[in-house]
């Protein structure tokens, strides 16, 4: 009961990092791409935490700098075309992507996989899901596990994540490092993830995360 304790509130720590980025977010979104700071190319890989870990996304995305917070974490990512004025790279599947990094110490994945499954679809973890803190806005959760990390999919009653979203969310939990990560997928109100296309989406951006963070940090 300790160690369940335990990842609900890394658990809830790191999705409470997400929440309260949200706030400034809506706004910023409704801009995605107009990021001064983009390279034509748009930009896949960016380092966050002081360098202690980093953020690239699958093949066709890039990140948005300006609705990103590298000092706490948090990166969002889309097709480069939405936020590189000159990238012509629209990915498919097409989505939205965000990678939240947790504090040190608090991975708690790998090798609990099954029993971390099994908190998200408790009453705690449909709470902890839930963009207002409410198990009963999250009715359903389903989970699968995978080398990857534990992966769920589940729809948040509330309302859309962000403006020009709706529909399932899908949301993966990996360790990176001594971190708990999540890692999440939404789907674009234009252009609606199928379930299937939602999971693969995150399947390939948590690979994609878990890969880059294996790679030596090159010298600064």
């Amino acid at each position: 009961m300790i160690v369940r304790g335990g990842w609900c509130l890394a658990a809830a720590l790191v999705l409470s990092g997400c929440a309260d980025m949200s706030n400034g977010l809506a706004d910023r979104l409704a801009t995605l791409g107009s990021s001064p700071d983009a390279t034509n190319e748009g930009i896949r890989t960016l380092a966050v935490l002081d360098g202690a870990v980093r953020v690239r996304g699958p093949d066709g995305y890039c990140i948005d700098q300006g609705a990103s917070d590298a000092s706490r974490g948090f990166a969002i990512m889309a097709g480069c075309a939405l936020v590189s004025d000159e990238a012509v790279v629209i990915p498919n599947p097409d989505g939205l992507i965000m990678v939240q990094f947790g504090a040190e110490g608090t991975a708690s994945v790998t090798g609990n996989e099954d029993a971390f499954a099994a908190f998200l679809r408790s009453e705690s973890g449909r709470g902890v899901l839930s963009s207002a803190g409410d198990l009963a806005q999250v009715p359903q959760v389903a989970t699968v596990t995978d080398r990857a990390g534990v992966l769920a999919r589940f729809e948040d009653t509330a309302g859309p994540a962000f403006e020009g979203t709706s529909g399932p969310q899908w949301r993966g939990f990996l360790d990176v490092g001594s971190r708990l990560t999540t890692v999440s997928v939404l789907s674009f109100d234009r252009n609606p993830l199928s379930a299937s296309a939602g999971e693969r989406l995150l399947v390939v951006a948590m690979a994609q995360l878990a890969e880059v963070n294996a790679q030596p940090q090159p010298d600064l």
